[in-house]
């Protein structure tokens, strides 16, 4: 057994010990601790195959909470990795999530062998705070979980809870088991559950999933929320399918008349054999029929609108999916496990307190928020654009006081390029730089859209003011990369320091860098997504003079119905040490510093009046809840900066309005 090379002397703590929660193994009890998905009991009935499969633990998870600064793990391989299509990360890694985010892989050696300990160590040096932590067991090989190593005498406290206690139960093939994702972090079941924070168990069983009533009968056994069936193409003909997948139905109603079923037709392959439009064929009559016959828990998915004939570079060997082709599974049958499911909005950070009460304070909350977002990079503060195409043409047409249009390209880490555009006015220059950001929209040109954002409107109205405009775009919403990725997962990609946060926040910081020498002041605004980027932005940069969040966010204790916002806007671990009532604080406090915080009381998406919830606000009205945290934000502020709430009463919808750009102009003069 090697040593940890450059770690500390961890506390080995038993994988058995009750304080790690384990899940996905649903007879991990029953079965005294072994980290295998069937009941020992059913061995000798089960088909051999299928017991074999099942010593594999694929969808078993380790969670935690832990401010250990440090984690490692020991594990004991029967035997080395040995696939054709899968890499030995998929195959045998045990995938480290640190709240939420992929962070390291421990994976079986060439040479293991049964008591040979594999030890690795994921993480070490981080900073020492509360994190949530999931190991995500092995695909394809079994595996022992022997100790997981953190600081000597750090907390091991319960994981956050799952949005449903009972987890979704999915059962099927190899496409199912996980084949060919290239990490446990990545099957479909796995995305699915980090996306909706859902608990699940994998009964997939390569080239088995076949529907046995043995094998229906033990599915059965669980206390499932829904269970998701996926096992025709594992039967060699329709004939052998027609024996089965009816039986397979009925004995799971006969357990769970009312939880919901969905039923799974296969996703495209490259062959497309036609026994595949016959299996098809048949789960649709069958789930057909029994909706007919009163079954309002049963729902059909077409395969194809998972992962369709259009998507085979999704595929790894014309079958499986990859990575890729798991992310389109998830993203697609996301919204019909939610549906099913009701699923309630997430929970949310009581933020209500604002703790920043001194400029002292104020710089040492910056600092822990830079730290926070860019790990020990840093803000980056020397970074510039990648390329400035000089005199570009306009985004927006018809500007009736522009003198020309520069483009930057900002590139950042894991590959994300963004794209910001800098407006110069033709007449009457004040030597002024607003940035103003869009939020969930790929075009500042609304201009002929009746329910734009007012975007081009408030861009043309600050140019005729003289100011110099600074146009960005939120993380895939530019032209021609136009919501190609939702925002959840850009927490989901590997970073070498910081959190993805610093995706939204470094095309203003990188453009800045290149403009501030060329103003005299700086001031920030932005709608929506846009407006939640300005608020965070002028909380960690004091060089934002005056800054005009509108429509983009509010605490998240009054949150509700369609105010809760992408998962940026209410990340559980960022929020819990930055409430929004801080983060406004941040944003203006400081000698000459403002922020004026604009709502729209008739907003038709987010924290207007239509969005309010009476309940949830201890009985307060729209205008009453809004005013206590004004209140509290400018009793923090003191005297040392300006925090002011303006509702607009003229916006009509989800925009920022004309009156909203000259309470804007007002301010900045």
């Amino acid at each position: 057994m090697a040593a940890l090379a450059g770690a500390a002397t961890p506390d080995w703590i038993p994988a058995r010990d009750p304080r790690f929660d384990v899940r996905g193994l649903p007879w991990f009890a029953e079965n005294q601790g072994e980290f295998i998905r069937l009941p020992k009991r059913l061995k000798e009935q089960l088909p051999p195959a299928v017991w074999s499969l099942g010593q594999s633990p694929t969808g078993g998870r380790i969670r935690f909470r832990t401010n250990s600064t440090s984690i490692s793990i020991r594990l004991d391989y029967p035997s080395p990795p040995n696939m054709a299509n899968m890499h030995a990360f998929g195959q045998t890694g045990v995938d480290l999530y640190l709240d939420g985010v992929y962070r390291s892989t421990a994976v079986a050696p060439k040479d293991a062998a049964a008591g040979k300990i594999v030890e690795h160590v994921f993480v070490e040096n981080l900073p020492k705070q509360e994190r949530e932590i999931t190991l995500y067991l092995p695909l394809y090989k079994p595996v022992t979980p022997i100790a997981i190593g953190l600081d000597p005498g750090a907390s091991v406290a319960p994981a956050r809870r799952f949005v449903n206690p009972k987890p979704v139960v999915f059962y099927g093939t190899s496409i199912t088991q996980g084949g060919c994702a290239s990490r446990s972090g990545m099957s479909y079941q796995a995305i699915l559950g980090r996306q909706l924070t859902l608990d699940f168990v994998n009964l997939g069983f390569s080239g088995n999933g076949k529907g046995e009533p043995v094998v229906a009968g033990m599915v059965a056994e669980i206390d499932a929320a829904a269970f998701v069936l996926d096992f025709s193409q594992n039967n060699r003909t329709i004939e052998s399918v027609r024996e089965v997948y009816a039986p397979f139905l009925t004995r799971i109603r006969e357990k769970h008349p009312k939880t919901p079923v969905l039923a799974i037709t296969p996703i495209s392959s490259s062959r497309n054999p036609p026994v595949y439009d016959e299996m098809r064929q048949h789960i649709r009559d069958v789930v057909s029929a029994r909706i007919a016959a009163g079954d309002t828990m049963l729902t059909l998915v077409e395969g194809t609108t998972l992962l369709g004939p259009h998507q085979l570079d999704g595929l790894v060997d014309g079958s499986h999916p990859n990575d890729l082709g798991f992310q389109w599974m998830a993203d697609a049958l996301a919204p019909t496990v939610a549906k099913v499911l009701s699923l309630p909005p997430p929970q949310l950070v009581d933020d209500r307190l604002v703790t920043i009460t001194s400029q002292a304070e104020a710089d040492a909350r910056r600092a822990a928020i830079i730290r926070f977002i860019w790990g020990d990079a840093g803000f980056p503060h020397k970074a510039r654009p990648a390329s400035v195409k000089k005199n570009d043409a306009s985004p927006v047409p018809g500007l009736r006081n522009l003198k020309s249009v520069d483009t930057m390209t900002i590139r950042m880490a894991a590959g994300e390029e963004n794209t910001a555009y800098h407006f110069m006015p033709k007449a009457k220059a004040n030597g002024k730089l607003i940035a103003l950001h869009h939020g969930h929209a790929c075009t500042f040109d609304d201009a002929k859209d009746p329910r734009g954002g007012g975007m081009g409107e408030a861009i043309d109205l600050l140019l005729d003011e003289g100011y110099a405009v600074l146009a960005n775009y939120m993380p895939r919403m530019r032209p021609g990369d136009c919501r190609t990725l939702p925002h959840g997962k850009l927490f989901d990609k590997k970073l070498a320091s910081g959190n993805a946060l610093k995706f939204f926040l470094e095309p203003a910081a990188i453009a800045l860098n290149e403009l501030k020498p060329r103003y005299k002041e700086i001031h920030m605004a932005g709608l929506s997504g846009g407006g939640w980027t300005t608020t965070l932005y002028a909380a960690i940069d004091p060089a934002i003079k005056r800054s005009f969040p509108v429509a983009g966010s509010i605490p998240l204790y009054l949150r509700a119905g369609g105010s809760i916002g992408d998962l940026e806007q209410y990340l559980d671990p960022f929020y819990k040490f930055a409430g929004y009532g801080d983060l406004y604080t941040l944003g203006s406090i400081g000698p000459g510093r403002a922020q004026v915080q604009i709502l729209n009381r008739r907003d038709d998406c987010c924290f207007g009046e239509p969005q309010h919830s009476v309940r949830r606000s201890v009985g307060l009205n729209y205008e009453e809840s809004l005013r206590v945290y004004e209140k509290e934000v400018t009793r923090a502020i003191g005297s040392n900066g300006s925090f002011r709430l303006v509702i607009d009463e003229s916006a009509p919808r989800h925009m920022i309005s004309p009156e909203a750009v000259k309470i804007m102009i007002r301010e900045m003069r």
